[in-house]
């Protein structure tokens, strides 16, 4: 009996003897791994995101006036850890931490979306507005149509059956008179519209769009005005601004909203824009116009 109360104290204080050399070990171990379990948790909880805009700068602080310590490419792969009222996100690229502004990154089906809508280099150059890239792919979107995104991205995000419409635009170079794609006030509410010509690449269809840009509402950067099924081929458009002498009604006049030159582009030589298209808030107006 007498052993057994031995033997039961000898335990008693070598599981104490342990407890207290652990409990020690383990506030030393936190001590040291605890900003790195700290690190990996936020690391794990942050959002990818894919900066949007030709060159997007990384600074010390959540400020224009901060430190740039960095800049990055269309295309780049971001780390968001938060987002503050101010538009600016708390960031990591690489081994790099800082701030972006926020509305330069998107979601990875957003940036494929937008990479995948321009047709060539020339479509990509003449679309450079983050806002008017946005507003494209939104419509897409709202619409359930894709680009042309690669394979294995486009079955990730919509599985391998999706049949969804890919529409490109694809455009002239910049400097171009005429091409696909310009900006203009097209339904009145004094505001930069986008009008633009898209194409089926599968059909060879292709569309007038033209989106309302919403700059006073956050995020809301596209809403559809209207659109037109475009009947011959090589369509390019011109913007028209306001007050401009062109033909209506068989006579020269001053145009008294903003409106669009449209025409086949036939020869390569620009020189047969045949119709002025105006939107009088319900539909297309058409105005023949002299050959040059």
């Amino acid at each position: 009996m007498k052993k057994s109360k031995k033997s039961l104290k000898s335990k008693a204080v070598f599981v104490s003897g342990i407890l207290f050399g652990i409990i020690p070990f383990v506030f030393i171990v936190y001590l040291l791994l605890g900003p790195v379990i700290k690190v990996i948790k936020k690391d794990l909880s942050a959002e990818t995101m894919i900066v949007i805009s030709e060159e997007l700068n990384i600074r010390s602080d959540k400020s224009m006036d901060a430190y740039v310590i960095g800049h990055y490419s269309f295309g780049t792969e971001v780390k968001v850890y938060k987002v503050f009222d101010n538009d600016w996100a708390e960031v990591s690229v690489g081994e790099k931490k800082g701030y972006m502004y926020f509305k330069y990154l998107v979601l990875p089906e957003t940036f494929y979306t937008i990479e995948g809508m321009f047709g060539n280099e020339n479509a990509k150059e003449l679309i450079s507005s983050v806002k008017y890239r946005k507003a494209i792919s939104k419509y897409l979107k709202q619409n359930g149509f894709t680009s042309k995104i690669p394979k294995e991205k486009r079955d990730k995000l919509y599985g391998k059956d999706d049949d969804r419409e890919i529409w490109q635009i694809f455009a002239e170079a910049k400097s171009s008179q005429f091409n696909t794609f310009c900006y203009g006030d097209y339904n009145g509410d004094n505001k930069r519209d986008a009008a633009f010509i898209i194409t089926n690449i599968k059909t060879g269809n292709r569309k007038l769009i033209l989106l309302n840009i919403e700059n006073d509402t956050k995020e809301q950067y596209g809403s559809l005005i209207t659109f037109r099924y475009l009947k011959h081929d090589f369509q390019f458009i011109k913007h028209v601004p306001k007050r401009t002498k062109m033909f209506l009604k068989d006579s020269v006049q001053r145009t008294s909203v903003d409106g669009i030159l449209i025409g086949t582009n036939r020869d390569k030589s620009f020189n047969d824009i045949s119709k002025l298209m105006i939107y009088n808030g319900k539909e297309f107006e058409y105005y023949e116009q002299e050959k040059k």
